[in-house]
């Protein structure tokens, strides 16, 4: 009878979760920032807001603009606005203000802001023009969207435009996943808001499909890419 006792109240411990130290647990994983933040040397003279693609949601996959904005003083904030492709629009709408919001908190002396987009980003940048004043944030001095879609919420209409900000629209000739119908939809909800329309036309080795601006193609980062330069020296002249 003795021998049983410790017999049972080692089951008795083991049932109470007490017959052996409880194994170390790993604290849950800190949720990523809101955004990315990319800082030049020295002061920045603009920053640019970036705002990937769908899914597209790796800041690696825009390395080349980031470090060619980097090298003119150009501090760059890219938004993790989508969690993956189960996104819905309103979430993906909260993360692109919470992006904004985070980032430029995080830029000294930010100065004036540009947003550039591309296809679900091209259209959320438009909307962050128009939502800027509703989200408390620096509305952008200019926005520059590549093929984009057209507005991810609901809502046909947007608020007004701030009238100094600048809306410059790029669409692919060959683009056969928005076309030009993502544009129209953007330039429908803020107008009657002044809208450059720039359609590329293929030519030689460039092609411009939807997918353009994601290749490692010099013709197509030529006519795609560089005239933002252009958008950043008009707003923040060097």
């Amino acid at each position: 009878m003795r021998r049983l006792i410790p017999l049972v109240l080692v089951l008795a411990l083991a049932a109470c979760g007490g017959a052996s130290p409880t194994a170390p647990q790993r604290p849950p994983a800190a949720a990523p920032a809101p955004a990315e933040v990319f800082l030049p040397r020295g002061r920045p003279r603009v920053t640019v807001v970036l705002l990937h693609g769908w899914n597209d949601l790796a800041s690696a996959s825009y390395r080349t603009e980031i470090d060619h904005l980097l090298a003119q003083g150009v501090a760059v904030v890219f938004p993790r606005y989508q969690a993956g492709v189960l996104s819905t629009p309103a979430a993906m709408l909260i993360g692109t203000e919470a992006g904004i919001r985070y980032g430029l908190k995080r830029v000294p002396g930010h100065g004036p802001v540009v947003v550039a987009g591309y296809s679900l980003g091209g259209g959320l940048a438009v909307e962050y023009a128009a939502l800027a004043k509703d989200w408390a944030v620096a509305a952008p001095a200019a926005v520059y969207a590549i093929f984009p879609a057209g507005p991810v919420g609901a809502a046909r209409r947007l608020p007004a435009v701030p009238a100094a900000t600048t809306v410059t629209l790029l669409v692919g000739d060959r683009d056969t996943v928005v076309g030009r119908a993502g544009a129209d939809a953007l330039a429908a909800a803020i107008a009657p808001h002044p809208v450059t329309l720039r359609q590329l036309h293929s030519a030689g080795a460039a092609r411009f499909d939807h997918f353009a601006p994601r290749r490692d193609n010099p013709a197509e980062r030529a006519a795609i890419w560089l005239p933002l330069d252009a958008v950043l020296e008009r707003v923040a002249p060097r």
